[in-house]
């Protein structure tokens, strides 16, 4: 029984510690990394816990531990989400939109062509859509490559006339910045919602990236589809207004999709690892009977993966329909794509 006490209080200082460390290295960090002051300060406080426990007890040394690391939450909500920093130049613009009846007005739409990941020709544009002209919705999932169950999934909206919009939940990366899971947890990356021409948000993922992408045909009504459609503007208007941080577990790509789902249906989603771990999401949606299917979840994955579809469509017109075989994929010139795999959204 002692062994086990002793065992749990390793376990809790060890957790209290890493957190300690973690939180005071990485809260707020920009794309330059931690500054100095920042190790120097986290090893003082560890000094003191051990200091703690040498000259007093466990007890003492784990009450010293929680008091800084309440001290040091209370810290990390002082650092404060902003809309106005040096954005990567694919993210400096956030889209936003007007509201009007039915039409929904889009401006900073993201429409660029890329060369290769880093390499692309930049446009922005508006657009105006009828929320009566609203098809369906498209979930789509990107598992990135070398990481076993991390995604980017986001949805996209058809309307009638073959238009198609892309609505995608990301981390809005300052210039140099890159993404990463630990700095998601402590207030690194402001969250954005990016809309855009499928030939930008897909066309990246599946032709330059490389990575496999899915795009599922949603199951829901046109009032559900219209109702999602419109929480989700109204999120990314409020984005403009009130600037929020992205947080890997609790406002990521998938979980901000649940909240949008749960609020206009009566769809309870569970929060368990195919949420946390949007690779599975899929399997989620199709258990729900959210993906718009009469066949098994691997075959449904297999009829759904585009990205031979995407590579034959590369640059096209109508690469919307041919990604959904409503157009001959017939092989056009296109420039070379470089592999590229990174978890980043």
């Amino acid at each position: 029984m002692r062994l086990v006490a002793h065992a749990g209080t390793l376990a809790l200082f060890f957790l209290g510690t890493a957190w300690l460390l973690l939180a005071i290295a990485l809260t707020g960090a920009g794309a330059q990394g931690p500054e100095g002051w920042r190790y120097g300060v986290a090893l003082l406080l560890v000094a003191a816990v051990g200091l703690a426990w040498r000259l007093g007890s466990r007890g003492v040394a784990l009450g010293v531990l929680a008091a800084l690391c309440a001290s040091v939450f209370v810290w990390t909500r002082t650092v404060r989400p902003s809309a106005t920093r040096d954005w990567a130049p694919d993210l400096v613009r956030a889209a936003r939109a007007d509201v009007q009846g039915s039409r929904v007005t889009l401006h900073d739409l993201r429409n660029f062509r890329y060369r290769g990941t880093t390499d692309w020709d930049a446009a922005w544009y508006s657009a105006t859509y009828d929320t009566r002209d609203l098809v369906r919705a498209w979930f789509i999932v990107e598992p990135f490559s070398g990481f076993e169950g991390a995604a980017h999934t986001m949805v996209s909206f058809e309307f009638s006339g073959d238009r198609f919009l892309v609505i995608s939940g990301e981390i809005r990366r300052e210039r140099g910045e890159t993404y990463s899971v630990l700095g998601g947890l402590f207030r690194q990356y402001e969250l954005i919602y990016v809309a855009g021409d499928e030939r930008d948000l897909v066309q990246l993922r599946s032709n330059h990236r490389r990575d496999d992408v899915y795009l599922y045909p949603v199951r829901a009504s046109q009032e559900r589809t219209v109702a999602f459609f419109l929480d989700m503007v109204r999120r990314m208007n409020g984005l403009h207004e009130a600037p929020e941080f992205y947080d890997s577990l609790t406002s990521n790509c998938t979980t901000n999709l649940v909240r949008h789902l749960e609020k206009v249906s009566e769809t309870d989603v569970p929060y368990d690892h195919r949420t946390l771990l949007p690779a599975y999401s899929d399997e989620l949606a199709f258990a729900l009977g959210l993906l718009d299917t009469d066949v098994g979840l691997d075959e449904t994955r297999e009829r759904h993966r585009i990205n031979t579809l995407a590579l034959a469509a590369q640059d096209r017109e109508d690469f919307s329909l041919v990604i959904r075989g409503r157009a001959p994929a017939a092989p056009t010139p296109s420039r070379s794509a470089t592999p590229v795999h990174a978890a980043s959204q």
